[in-house]
């Protein structure tokens, strides 16, 4: 109905799973990574649960959409099914050819079925939406399909995905056999107030097929009000929203707006919302009072003598800090104002070694096992992302530093940090191509020792600046005399500005296609058109940065080709190993 007025391709708001419009929060990037892990360690049961609407069948469909081509899946969204008919989808969806009208048949046919898929190398899932729905009996059943197992492997691995009832149901005294082999469990939470604006864009961007603004912010935090950053009621709200605009012949979404959109869909919910709104704010406003009272009488009668060695001043405002172990030094005038306290030197949050100490030929060794015995590959990790964020990483959770295998640790915990990460194999030098800090893998055979280190800088000299906590921070060493020791696995993490982290071609979705053709234009190719169309001028602008850079020139752009835009755009808070000698270079008249 709007579609004509807003310049709509599509309805953006549909209440459809539709892959074009989607958006993951970062509880669906943590329920997405989590799953994945489960995936590749191939444990047994695995829970997910959410509140409704908060987008689990969406985190469904992308999961089983990336799975890797060694993983058959069995997706089962209608739940109300008994034990019988249970066994009889898992068949159909497999594929199972098998005339077995018995349970006990039936699951006979189904061992044999993942015992030769096991021989051929691959895994089998069984993946059930609304699971909250599973009667005891059915699940039960999911129990004893759970012993289908080879003495090393389980041969299927099941996911349950449900309302939050599906906990409580798998906490029942009757199911406690079943929860003891649940191996993870993740909740999905709403979105954040920015994830919902962000949310609100994304949909309005793609529908559009262009970059605009047609909810205004306090819009959106009414919305967000409304919904509570359930996705679900978000998009009810924004339909109904751009609904009430239309009518009122309005070209943007305003609070007002969204007011009688709302009132219209819930009148109770969103008289409840504004009263719990105000109420908390009155709490508040009256702690806050409390505080000022208690402040400013401080002040009016003095600071207590055994707090003045637990404060600090600085640039007029206090705060507390640990006072041991720390050189005293006296405050400068502040306004005119010599304050009467000794404060404590603060101490810098990472220390700065000019130059450098370079390390010999003779010495790699030595700093190699320094490195072995001080850092592990999660202490590296972690040094390597705060050099993109300049803070401390998310925390990982126990599950993820039990992953064995390094390749799937460092995927999953830079998704974790809202990072890419791209995995070579082969010669260090590939890391002065990408231009980024990287995690090197090494090996010292004659100690039987292997980890990892971390590249922060190249030198104009093209010394590698390597991170070691034990040698005092940084220290240089000449690529050829590390080499030796490389065992040629690289990991560079990257930042995807893009909001699309599969590969960028023709059947992209539009946002994208406008966002690449941005950021074409702002690196020097200022003859291409913002049409959401990827035609061939984008396909030959791709293909000279990739001949540029040493790429396969396909004209799409893959992780590779996206580092190497970045690197042309110059990204201020990208760190680079060398800005000197990776300069951005203006493709004029191209």
């Amino acid at each position: 109905m709007y579609n004509a007025f807003f310049n709509f391709r599509e309805k953006p708001f549909k209440l459809v799973p539709n892959p074009e419009f989607l958006f993951l929060g970062k509880s669906h990037e943590e329920a997405l990574a989590h799953l994945t892990y489960a995936t590749s360690q191939g444990d047994g049961f695995v829970e997910i649960t959410g509140e409704v609407g908060t987008g689990k069948t969406t985190l469904c469909r992308v999961f089983l959409e990336d799975l890797d081509k060694d993983i058959e899946a069995a997706f089962i969204f209608n739940s109300k099914l008994n034990s019988v008919q249970l066994l009889k989808v898992i068949h159909s969806e497999l594929g199972i050819t098998s005339p077995a009208s018995d349970p006990a048949d039936m699951t006979l046919a189904l061992n044999e079925f993942l015992l030769e898929k096991k021989t051929q190398g691959k895994s089998v899932i069984l993946l059930i939406d609304e699971a909250q729905n599973l009667g005891l009996e059915t699940l039960e059943q999911l129990r004893l399909l759970s012993n289908l197992e080879t003495t090393r492997n389980k041969l299927l691995q099941i996911i349950l995905v449900g309302q939050p009832e599906l906990g409580e149901l798998l906490d029942s005294y009757e199911m406690r056999q079943l929860r003891q082999r649940i191996n993870l469990s993740c909740h999905i939470l709403p979105m954040t107030l920015k994830e919902t604006r962000n949310y609100i864009d994304h949909r309005v961007n793609v529908a559009s097929r262009k970059p605009r603004t047609l909810f205004t912010h306090g819009a959106q935090n009414s919305i967000y009000e409304y919904s509570r950053g359930i996705p679900r009621l978000v998009n009810i709200a924004c339909d109904r929203s751009l609904l009430a605009a239309y009518s009122l012949n309005k070209k943007k979404v305003t609070p007002s707006t969204v007011r009688i959109a709302v009132r219209e869909l819930a009148p109770q919910r969103y008289d409840s919302t504004r009263f719990e709104t105000f109420r908390g704010k009155k709490s508040v406003g009256f702690f806050f009072i409390i505080f000022l009272v208690i402040f400013f009488g401080a002040v009016y009668k003095g600071i207590p003598l055994r707090w003045e060695s637990d404060i600090k001043v600085d640039n007029g405002i206090a705060e507390t800090i640990n006072s041991k172990k720390q050189p005293k030094k006296s405050l400068k005038p502040i306004n005119g104002i010599q304050p009467l306290l000794t404060i404590n030197e603060p101490v810098p949050s990472k220390p700065v070694f000019f130059p450098a100490p370079l390390i010999g030929k003779d010495e790699v060794n030595k700093i190699l096992m320094s490195i072995y015995k001080a850092d592990t590959r999660e202490n590296i990790f972690s040094h390597v992302i705060s050099l993109w964020n300049n803070q401390p990483l998310t925390q990982l959770n126990s599950l993820i530093l039990q992953i064995e295998s390094d390749s799937d640790f460092f995927k999953i915990a830079a998704t974790q940090n809202n990072l890419q990460m791209l995995h070579l194999e082969g010669e260090i030098t590939q890391v002065e191509k990408y231009n980024l800090p990287a995690i090197i893998g090494y090996a010292l055979p004659e100690d039987h020792v292997k980890g990892y280190l971390a590249i922060d800088e190249i030198t104009a000299d093209n010394e590698y600046v390597i991170y070691s906590k034990n040698s005092g921070g940084l220290v240089r060493i000449n690529p050829d005399d590390l080499q030796p020791f490389l065992t040629g696995n690289v990991y560079i993490p990257w930042k995807d500005d893009f909001e699309y982290t599969k590969i960028i071609s023709e059947t992209s979705p539009r946002a994208s296609i406008v966002s690449l053709k941005r950021l074409l234009i702002k690196i020097g190719f200022s003859s291409l058109d913002l049409t959401p169309v990827y035609n061939a001028p984008v396909r030959e602008a791709i293909k000279q940065i990739q001949a540029k850079h040493g790429l396969n020139e396909d004209g799409i752009v893959g992780p590779f080709t996206k580092i190497m835009l970045y690197s042309e755009k110059r990204q201020d808070s990208a760190p680079y190993l060398d800005r000197t000698r990776f300069k951005r270079n203006q493709l004029k008249g191209k």
